[in-house]
C-alpha cells in the first residue's frame, strides 16, 4: 500500500493538542506528533534496509544537467555502499562505503551524513570544472545537488524523495539483493549506446497525428525540442533526462509547442526502449516514438558515408563483389578497396563510390526509399570522370552496379535511434543482401 507523508498534518496535530482541554474532546491520535514522526522514521529505515537494502537511485541536480544513476546498498548498521559511473568521478566505475542515517525533521529525512567521494561531488559548493577552461562556473553553488532527502511516498519497491535544499524529485527503485553494482551500471552504459550517438545528433519525435518534432542534444542528456514545421528559434524548449535500464525519464514534464502556436503544448515525461526496432515509445500515450531520421533522409545527408562491409554481403551480391575484387587484380593489377553509398557535395548527387588501388570513382544513382522502407536504385547515366572505364571494361564491375537497380530492396536496421548499420535485402531473394555501415 502506498504511504504518504503529510508534514502539514503533523503540524496541524501539534496545534490541536496544544489547545485541547480535559473533558472537551478526545485526541485524534493515540500518539504525540513526535512519536508519530519517530514511527515514520523507523518505518522508512526498515523499508530501505529490507530485502538486502539494494536500490538504484535516479538522481537529478538541476535542469541544466542530465540525471545520474547510482546504486545504493543500505545496511542496518548505518553504513551504505554507493556505486556510480559518470564524468564527474572520472567516467569510471567507483564504489565507496560511508554512513547514512534517518533524521526526524518534521518528518523522515534520509541523510548521507559522511562524505562519500562517489556521490557527494554533486553537493559540494566547489566550482564546476569546464572542459574548455572558458567561462567556468564560479557561482559557488557547484552542481546544486542534495545529500539529504525528504521522504514523500513509497510502495514496496519504489520510494519518491525530494531534495531537502534544492527540491529535485529523486526516485529509489528496489533491486534484487544479489545485483552486481558494476554490472548494473554497465547495463546503463549499454542502453546509452543503444539510444544516442553523436553521428545522429538530430532525432525525431513523431506523435499519433504524425506530427514531427526535432530533438537535439540527446547524447548530452539535456535535449532541445521544436516542431519541425514550426520555428526552431522561437519555439524551442528543453528538458533534461536520465537514462535507465528501460529507456529515459525526464526530470520534469516536457512541453513542446506545436507548429500552430495556439494549440495546447505536446507533453511527455518518459519513453521506454523497444527491443523490436530499437526505438523509444512514449509511456504517457504508448504511441509517440523517438527515432533517427527516416532512411531516405539518412542517405541524402551530405555528412554520411556508408561503406558496404564485405563480411555482411550475402548471396549473389557477394559473388558479384568477389568477382570485382578478382577482376581488378587480374586485369588492372589493382587491389579493390570498397564500395560506398555516398552523397557527393561537389556533384550534389547520390552515388556508389568506389576505390580501386589509388583511384576513386562514382557511379551516380537516383535512390528512392518509400515510407514503407522499400528502396530502388536507378543509374542516372552519368559518372565521375574516368569511372566509365570500370563500368565499360570490367564485366564484374558493371554486373555489380546493374544488380543494385535490378530489384527492389527492403531496408532495415536493428536500431531506429542509432542506425549506423543498415541492411538492404532483395525482394527477389532474401539470400541476396548487403549492409551499409556508417
Amino acid at each position: 500500500m502506498k504511504k504518504f507523508l503529510y508534514i502539514t498534518a503533523v503540524l496541524a496535530t501539534v496545534a490541536l493538542t496544544s489547545v485541547s482541554c480535559k473533558n472537551e474532546v478526545d485526541d485524534l491520535f493515540d500518539q504525540s506528533a513526535a512519536e508519530r514522526v519517530q514511527s515514520a522514521v523507523d518505518e522508512y529505515t526498515a523499508v530501505l534496509t529490507a530485502n538486502g537494502g539494494k536500490w538504484v537511485m535516479e538522481y537529478f541536480t538541476t535542469s541544466k544537467e542530465p540525471g545520474y544513476i547510482y546504486v545504493f546498498t543500505f545496511n542496518a548498521d548505518g553504513s551504505v555502499v554507493i556505486s556510480g559511473k559518470n564524468k564527474w568521478i572520472g567516467d569510471v566505475y567507483k564504489s565507496e562505503k560511508s554512513l547514512w542515517t534517518m533524521l526526524s525533521d518534521n518528518g523522515p529525512v534520509l541523510s548521507l551524513n559522511s562524505y562519500n567521494k562517489v556521490f557527494h561531488v554533486f553537493a559540494s559548493p566547489e566550482d564546476i570544472p569546464n572542459e574548455t577552461d572558458e567561462d567556468p562556473d564560479e557561482t559557488g553553488y557547484g552542481h546544486s545537488g542534495d545529500y539529504e532527502f525528504i521522504f514523500m511516498e513509497y510502495t514496496a519497491d519504489v520510494v519518491r524523495l525530494k531534495g531537502k535544499k534544492y527540491g529535485a524529485s529523486i526516485y529509489l527503485r528496489r533491486l534484487p539483493a544479489d545485483t552486481d553494482d558494476k554490472a548494473y551500471l554497465g547495463l546503463i552504459d549499454d542502453m546509452k549506446a543503444k539510444l544516442f550517438n553523436s553521428k545522429f545528433s538530430k532525432l525525431y519525435i513523431t506523435n499519433a497525428q504524425n506530427e514531427r518534432f526535432v530533438m537535439t542534444g540527446g547524447v548530452n542528456g539535456v535535449a532541445s525540442f521544436y516542431p519541425e514545421a514550426g520555428d526552431a528559434i522561437t519555439q524551442t524548449s528543453s528538458g533534461n533526462f536520465i537514462v535507465t535500464v528501460d529507456g529515459i525519464r525526464f526530470m520534469n514534464t516536457v512541453e513542446i509547442d506545436h507548429a500552430d502556436p495556439t494549440a495546447e503544448p505536446f507533453r511527455f515525461t518518459k519513453f521506454n526502449y523497444q527491443e523490436a526496432d530499437g526505438s523509444l515509445i512514449c509511456a504517457d500515450d504508448n504511441s509517440t516514438i523517438i527515432t533517427a531520421a527516416p532512411f531516405s533522409e539518412l542517405f541524402a545527408d551530405k555528412n554520411n558515408t556508408w561503406t558496404l562491409t564485405k563480411a555482411k554481403i550475402t548471396g549473389n551480391m557477394l559473388t558479384l563483389y568477389n568477382a570485382v575484387v578478382s577482376e581488378c587484380k587480374k586485369k588492372l593489377k589493382e587491389t579493390f578497396r570498397y564500395f560506398q553509398l555516398y552523397y557527393s557535395n561537389d556533384d550534389q548527387r547520390f552515388g556508389l563510390r568506389f576505390k580501386s588501388g589509388n583511384y576513386y570513382g562514382i557511379i551516380f544513382y537516383n535512390l528512392n526509399i518509400t515510407e514503407d522502407n522499400k528502396a530502388t536504385f536507378t543509374i542516372d547515366g552519368s559518372c565521375a570522370e574516368g569511372t566509365e572505364y570500370y563500368y565499360n571494361n570490367l564485366t564484374s564491375f558493371k554486373a555489380f552496379c546493374d544488380a543494385l537497380q535490378s530489384t527492389t530492396w527492403t531496408v532495415e536496421s536493428d536500431s531506429r535511434l542509432v542506425p549506423s548499420s543498415i541492411k538492404f535485402v532483395s525482394d527477389n531473394s532474401a539470400d541476396d543482401s548487403f549492409t551499409a555501415d556508417l
